[in-house]
């Protein structure tokens, strides 16, 4: 489709994911590296991919290979974070659904 063909609107939102999909792990890391967010995690990652692999019936072995795919089984997630802002408290109404 050209660009011709399109709205602004969507010409603007095509623009926006596709300067997301690009500058994603970039500023992923920049934020990791400043300590804002949590750095990525590889064996995660590959731990993801193993699990999609076998929904699909596949053998994440011969994909991935035997060593990839011990470091994923062996591998415990790291406890999540909470947001730095997570100490403020909520207000009126919503105070009684905040665990304590």
């Amino acid at each position: 489709m050209c660009v011709n063909c399109i709205s602004a609107s969507e010409q603007i939102a095509a623009n926006g994911a596709l300067a997301l999909a690009v500058l994603r792990q970039p500023l992923h890391r920049a934020l990791a590296a400043a300590g804002v967010v949590a750095p990525p995690d590889p064996v995660g990652r590959e731990a993801r991919t193993i699990g999609f692999l076998r929904a699909l019936d596949l053998d994440p072995v011969q994909i991935l290979g035997a060593q990839a795919v011990q470091r994923a089984e062996a591998w415990v997630p790291r406890k999540r974070q909470l947001p730095a802002w997570r100490w403020l408290r909520p207000i009126g109404s919503q105070s009684r659904l905040a665990p304590q």
